[in-house]
């Protein structure tokens, strides 16, 4: 008897001794690493059923994370308040894996309805932040999760792990493609797996006893050298890459630092060259490194290195090149006509007893070269040298389009990512905003429907450059006031939405004469706090109407049609001048709780009080422990660089001693950062929370207190 399960292949049904085994091996490899605390009171049948329900799902992350069997026991959280979700874990590149797992003493488990919905409810409880409805297990999670839901290009993926092979039923399908449809972004963003029993049962069977991974390249054009160790460099067909990757999948990378991304962002400039240009792929390609036991040649020909020669290699690991070989087995199913034409350069070196001590220093080292990405190729178009003396000339500021340049201060010009931005969210549509929010790298792409030419390709003007990043500033500062004056859901807009609002204000500036000398700059930065505020209560109003108040946002602000829909919609509204509407008290920060002290605008609040005269001392303060460890060396040595001088400005009250420059705290706070190097640096932050007058308290106290005493005053 047979069933389809997961991909469509015929299965055959699992044997009792098979299931036997799989009983045995889930004992074995997990009894003593699963948390069986909760279990004490149940029936040793019982105890028994969940344990082994809990075991399937840590087999099932160690399937697809490649954790040894203490990871993939810890990932479980399995138990009460588990809302769903039965494992979790979170691998390189804000990868989100969530684990539903049954197990049946008769290999019957299904997946039924409720199940699929239950596994969806958890999953937006976790996109939503909603970490304290689960229980003790998920908190060594929420760091690594919250994280990961704040990059709009995460990748997550539904595992459905059943001792069972009967298929999916078409309305739990419905259920789960409708998820899917509802988080596809730019690409998708959300997929489901199914693991059966077959499947559980090969990963014991690969646990116990791996095969060596041995493959075959047929290298035309190689060289080949002897010391210290057996080499060959040399071009094969992409097609025989692809089917490396179809015999031995997520094993070509045993000894790499990282498993296959996937055809994401990263690689997605490869695969467009192994679509639309396949015989430049060797050229514009860094080309992919072997690792292995032995290399056995055997020559069709003369042994020649103008002759073919067909390498045979023993138990092989891809070091560096992952991504390519990825890109190139996904190009082969999409488009194989124009991908088999491509050519891949690929190195090969046989360690034999010496690869212990040999295999991770290479590895390293292939992995950690100055890479070169979609974004180092500008700095080769004519256009941005044209720009940066547009810059010089017209505007007298600094323009930087090399990456490793220094950002120049705010005031003083602007690097082409900020360019970037800005021109995307001035851009006609609000595609490109939407790209630039889900990963800046796509404003890089080139090609029919490339950002980049979009942008750039008309030589914009440094006024128009310049003027657009002004405006997206201020956009910025705005939200930023106004997310201290929501909660919930609706900051959560505001942050995520950030580049799409700056979209639409765009569309309601007059932009006719931004090229122009007698642009009026100012009265547009004017505007702008009204502009933001009206438009994110539309926005908020219109996404809540459309998707309802539990929408996924990452999907929504990853989704072009969605967000297109969106922009019609507020802007429509604003432009007539309709009434606006009331937010629920859901999204006050005071609703429902006893009055606290006001949330202070916060600069605003101690200009207006007069606390602090012009010339006063402020100081930086770090607070978390990772902030402390990134800036503390960089701090120490300089003492300017911690301090900065107060003067009564709404907007830039803090002239740092560093550069002379005048920021707003947010501003200043994000440049330290940058200038001291910290690449994890979070995006949302309190600039005033870091700031103090007094060595005490911080700016923000300040402004706290004052509103305090003028409360109890009143």
């Amino acid at each position: 008897m047979w069933a389809v399960v997961g991909t469509g292949r015929r299965t055959p049904r699992t044997t009792s001794l098979e299931l036997h085994q799989i009983r045995e091996g889930l004992l074995r490899s997990y009894r003593g690493l699963i948390d069986e605390s909760d279990l004490v009171r149940n029936s040793e049948l019982e105890r028994d059923r969940a344990f082994l329900s809990r075991a399937v799902a840590a087999t099932a992350i160690r399937r697809v994370t490649g954790y040894d069997h203490k990871m993939a026991a810890a990932s479980v959280i399995d138990g009460s308040r588990d809302q769903g979700i039965d494992a979790v874990a979170v691998t390189e590149g804000n990868q989100v894996w969530l684990v539903q797992a049954k197990w049946h003493e008769r290999g019957t488990a299904g997946f039924n309805t409720d199940a699929a919905r239950a596994l969806i409810d958890g999953l937006r409880l976790l996109e939503q932040r909603e970490f304290g409805e689960f229980n003790e297990r998920l908190k060594p999670f929420t760091p690594r999760l919250n994280s990961a839901f704040e990059d709009m290009a995460l990748k997550i993926t539904l595992v459905i792990a059943l001792i069972g092979d009967d298929p999916l039923h078409s309305d739990t399908i419905k259920i789960l493609d409708r998820a899917r449809d509802d988080h596809f972004g730019h690409g998708p963003m959300l997929d489901y797996r199914l693991i059966g029993a077959s499947e559980i049962l090969r990963q014991m069977k690969d646990d116990r006893s791996p095969v060596p991974v041995n493959v075959n390249a047929y290298m035309s054009q190689w060289t080949m050298r002897n010391l210290p160790f057996p080499a060959y460099l040399g071009t094969v067909a992409a097609s025989s890459v692809a089917q490396w990757y179809t015999e031995y999948g997520a094993r070509l990378y045993s000894e790499n630092i990282r498993e296959s991304l996937g055809v994401t962002r990263i690689n997605s400039g490869i695969q467009s060259t192994l679509t639309d240009e396949p015989e430049n792929f060797w050229y514009f390609n860094n080309g992919i490194t072997i690792l292995c036991d032995e290399i056995e040649p055997h020559w069709p020909g003369p042994r020649r290195p103008d002759c073919p020669v067909d390498l045979e290699l023993k138990n092989v690991s891809v070091v560096n090149g992952a991504q390519t070989v990825t890109a190139i087995y996904e190009a082969m199913q999409s488009t194989p006509a124009t991908a088999e034409l491509a050519d891949v350069s690929v190195r090969v070196i046989s360690l034999g007893g010496e690869r212990t001590k040999y295999a991770a220093r290479i590895t390293e080292t292939t992995n950690t070269q100055n890479d070169v990405s979609q974004r180092d190729f500008i700095a080769l178009d004519d256009s941005q040298a044209i720009l940066r003396e547009d810059f010089d000339l017209s505007l007298q500021k600094l323009y930087v389009y090399k990456r490793g340049e220094a950002d120049p201060a705010p005031d003083s010009g602007c690097s082409v990512e900020h360019a970037a931005i800005a021109l995307a969210c001035a851009y006609r549509t609000s595609d490109l905003s939407v790209r630039a929010k889900r990963d800046t790298k796509m404003l890089w792409e080139r090609g029919r429907s490339g950002a980049y030419p979009k942008l750039f390709g008309e030589r914009p003007s440094a006024l128009r450059v310049w003027r657009s990043v002004c405006i997206h500033r201020a956009v910025g500062d705005s939200l930023s006031g106004l997310r201290e004056r929501l909660s919930g859901r609706a900051a959560d807009i505001a942050r995520r939405g950030d580049l799409l609002i700056a979209h639409m204000i765009f569309q309601l500036i007059d932009q006719e004469d931004i090229d122009e000398p007698v642009f009026d700059l100012d009265s547009i930065l004017a505007a702008i706090p009204v502009h933001a505020e009206l438009v994110l209560t539309w926005l908020i109003h219109h996404l809540d109407e459309a998707y309802g108040t539990g929408s996924f946002l990452n999907s929504t602000f990853a989704n072009e049609g969605k967000c297109r829909d969106l922009v019609r919609l507020v802007l429509a509204d604003v432009r007539r001048g309709s009434i606006v509407p009331k937010l629920p008290d859901s999204y006050q920060p005071s609703a429902g709780k006893a009055r606290k002290a006001r949330r202070p605008n916060t600069v605003p609040t101690l200009v207006s009080s007069g606390l602090l005269r012009d010339g006063t001392p402020i100081r930086y303060i770090p607070q978390s422990v990772p902030e402390k460890t990134a800036v503390r060396a960089w701090l120490d040595a300089d003492p300017r660089r911690a301090h900065a001088a107060w003067v009564n400005d709404r907007v830039k009250p803090l002239i740092w001693a560093y550069d002379g420059g005048a920021y707003s705290a947010g501003g200043l706070l994000r440049r330290m950062w940058e200038v001291a190097g910290w690449e994890e640096a979070p995006t949302a932050i309190q600039g005033p929370s870091r700031f103090t007058a007094d060595g005490k308290r911080s700016l923000y106290e300040m402004a706290i207190e004052y509103l305090t005493a003028q409360d109890e005053d009143g």
